[in-house]
């Protein structure tokens, strides 16, 4: 089995967008300084790097499922022009009352990433920028790790994930 570190996208990898807004175009995408470092520093050190993000956006009208994908691919090439790459993206998009298992706090995206990917929660971790990120990756069974939405919070919390492998090497 593999490990994983699970990422939220607004505010973890990327910029979000103003409160009551969502990112909505691909144009609209900009990582925060240090994620790209931070996703090529945890590849380097075997983990998987995967989104994990709730876009109820989609649910309200405020974006298409193509819109979705327009702003994921962007995603991903401004990650790989950092020279990392992300593993997978897994996206939430109900709304508030369909009763899914994937909006977040539910750990429904993790663990359909884990069974899909062949990772093995109790050794990944979950890290985002909200109670709700915190609890879907303690409900999944992962370590976690909340940050703050600025830039160089990632490479942060990348450093610490890697510290603590070494404490637990050591």
């Amino acid at each position: 089995m593999r490990r994983a570190v699970f990422l939220d996208r607004d505010g973890t990898l990327n910029r979000p967008a103003p409160p009551g807004e969502y990112v909505r175009a691909a144009y609209e995408v900009e990582l925060l300084d240090g994620a790209a470092d931070a996703v090529g520093l945890l590849a380097r050190a075997g983990y998987l790097c995967v989104v994990v993000s709730n876009q109820r956006g989609v649910a309200l009208g405020h974006m298409t499922g193509e819109d979705l994908r327009a702003v994921d691919a962007r995603l991903r090439d401004l990650v790989a022009k950092g020279g990392a790459a992300l593993q997978g993206a897994y996206y939430c998009t109900h709304g508030l009352d369909d009763g899914c298992d994937c909006r977040k706090p539910s750990p429904g995206l993790i663990t359909r990433a884990a069974r899909e990917l062949g990772i093995e929660l109790s050794a990944s971790w979950m890290v985002g920028d909200s109670a709700t990120d915190v609890e879907a990756g303690v409900r999944a069974g992962c370590r976690t790790l909340r940050v703050r939405p600025v830039d160089g919070a990632l490479l942060a919390a990348a450093q610490t994930i890697l510290a603590d492998d070494q404490r637990k090497a050591a």
